[in-house]
């Protein structure tokens, strides 16, 4: 029982440090990306700013493309193996 609780303990210590070490990660990378962005002049930004929204656009098609499809798939009746073969070979 007590190794238990030292192996969860480990665990949870490891969890803890593993998100604080991607937490101080992504800080990282956004403050770098935040510095060359204020280093760009104003015409690289807005072309960046277009290439940006015309990928945000791509990203929200090809999400739209999924969602169409289950809200068509909810939309069908459901009929069970027996009701199909009915329809299909009425006697």
């Amino acid at each position: 029982m007590a190794e238990n609780l030292e192996i969860l303990n480990t665990a949870v210590s490891l969890l803890i440090r593993a998100a604080l070490l991607a937490a101080r990660f992504s800080g990282r990378v956004r403050k770098r990306s935040l510095e060359r962005l204020a280093a760009m002049d104003t015409d690289t930004k807005a072309r960046e700013i277009l290439f940006l929204k015309d990928r945000v656009y791509q990203l929200e098609m090809q999400l739209s493309i999924p969602q169409t499809q289950r809200r068509k798939k909810g939309k069908k009746p459901r009929y069970e193996v027996r009701e199909r073969l009915l329809s299909l070979c009425p006697f």
